[in-house]
């Protein structure tokens, strides 16, 4: 009995009788999925994409999430096939997630030990961030090549039994890969019906054989992993077969397909903003837009499980987005704010500090003309702060410091600790610093405990120290 011409049978690729089925949009997990068994046949081969914009999934599904998009001419090596989907090797731009709590990293920071039995291997690929996709696990001891960091996981190369999946209308064989196991070789498919030769028909793989196999249906799917128009899906047939199960979306062409590439093109479109809008400031994004636009996606009823999934994580992540840029430049404005406050308050304080110089007054403890004493008594020098006019002595001033004889004859102000020398029976300053002092500023930008009797108003003697000139 003649059967329908699969490209599995292209394959020659020995499928298990008893494969699990695929799995439907509502018995996938909200976290860990695992996709449909497809049993991974004895011999491989290499087939080249028909199409642009096809989606490589985590999954025989088209509620997985992809990992990665791949257009005309791009090669994948093919391993297995059930139903619409074929089983294959990651391709470049893939790797795969494991937690790095279960790997220990080597010193070169390249590679690593998994340090437990039954870790799971997840599907990843630069498209999203989804990790739910359960590929394969890793047994204590087993080695991986880390790539990356991503949160609490590293990124690695796929292992040799992690697989990710295409939907077989998009893709044509190119040819077996030597060396495999013999296979069978088709005969030419019938042109109208597009069925398989019996079996048991087997003959050597000639130099250049036809590999291209008939499309299994010529038909689109509700579904389609690229935004183009079916004819651009490589199909020949102009009509579905007659057998074609329920459920695979083909009721009618035209309008009903248009819609599922529209959700889909608007999915690549947000992402492709979600992601220039990510590398600029913060205060330059346009969150409020994004936010509305991916709410209005989450809501399109044909927009596939897996990207509806991304979609609403955009959502809660451009929420809490439009929280952080409200802080953010409330904070912006209050620093601005406080600039501007502490200008105020610079000029301000210059403006003070400049009236201040201007009608500063400088207080010394004595001022008046610095002579030498005859009187020495002690180890340290003896001066004397005699009165400019009279020459007599206000005060004494007792230092080694050789700067105040290089003072002599300039009146000056000194700073420092007035007492009583009890030998002497004199004042005597012990100074701890000294001024020229300018006498006519004297009473207005100068003032001194001890004030020589002819500088004093009113030519009042009473408050003149007691002393003689030496």
């Amino acid at each position: 009995m003649a059967r329908r011409f699969a490209l599995t049978t292209a394959f020659s690729l020995t499928l298990a009788a008893a494969a699990v089925p695929l799995a439907s949009t509502a018995a996938l997990a909200q976290q860990d999925q695992v996709s449909p068994a497809i049993d991974t046949a004895p011999n491989s081969a290499i087939a080249k994409i028909t199409a642009d914009n096809v989606y490589v999934r985590s999954g025989a599904g088209d509620n997985y999430y992809p990992v990665a998009k791949l257009n005309t001419g791009n090669e994948l090596t093919v391993v297995g096939a059930k139903f619409d989907w074929l089983k294959v090797v990651p391709p470049q731009g893939t790797f795969s997630y494991v937690a790095k709590a279960f790997v220990d990293k080597a010193a070169d920071g390249q590679s690593g030990t998994v340090n437990r039995d039954d870790v799971n291997v997840r599907a990843g690929g630069e498209l999203n961030a989804m990790k739910t996709t359960v590929q394969s696990k890793l047994a204590l001891g087993q080695q991986v090549k880390i790539l990356g960091e991503v949160d609490e996981y590293y990124k690695i190369a796929p292992p040799t039994d992690a697989y990710v999946y295409v939907n077989q209308k998009h893709v044509e064989l190119v040819k077996r890969i030597p060396g495999s196991v013999a296979q069978q070789q088709p005969a030419p498919a019938s042109p109208a019906a597009g069925e398989a030769t019996a079996a048991g028909e087997q003959k050597p793989a000639p130099t250049s054989p036809d590999l291209t196999p008939e499309p299994v249906r010529a038909e689109p799917v509700a579904q389609q992993d690229q935004p183009a128009a079916p004819a651009t899906e490589g199909a020949t047939a102009a009509a579905p077969p007659a057998t074609q199960p329920a459920g695979e979306g083909a009721t009618a062409a035209g309008p009903a397909t248009t819609q599922p590439v529209s959700a889909e093109a608007e999915f690549d479109k947000l992402e492709a903003d979600f992601t220039a809008a990510s590398n600029k400031p913060i205060e330059q994004q346009p969150v409020a837009e994004l936010l509305g636009s991916y709410t209005k996606l989450v809501g399109n009823p044909q927009l596939p499980e897996s990207m509806r999934r991304i979609a609403d994580f955009r959502v809660q992540t451009l929420k809490v987005r439009s929280t952080a840029r409200e802080e953010f430049l409330a904070v912006q404005k209050q620093q601005q704010e406080s600039v501007a406050r502490r200008q105020a308050l610079k000029a301000e304080q210059e403006e003070i500090a400049q009236q201040i110089k201007q009608h500063d007054v400088q207080v010394y403890i004595a001022v008046g003309t610095l002579r030498t004493s005859s009187l020495q008594f002690g180890q340290q020098m003896l001066y004397r702060l005699t009165d400019p006019s009279t020459g007599r002595t206000v005060c004494y001033i007792r230092s080694d410091d050789p700067k105040y004889g290089q003072a002599l004859g300039q009146f000056i102000g000194v700073k420092g600790e007035l007492s009583t020398d009890p030998n002497l029976q004199l004042k005597v300053v012990t100074p701890t610093d000294y001024s020229p002092v300018d006498q006519n500023e004297l009473y207005r930008k100068v003032a001194a405990q001890i004030v020589p009797p002819s500088l004093v108003p009113q030519a009042q003697q009473a408050s003149a120290t007691s002393g003689g000139q030496n």
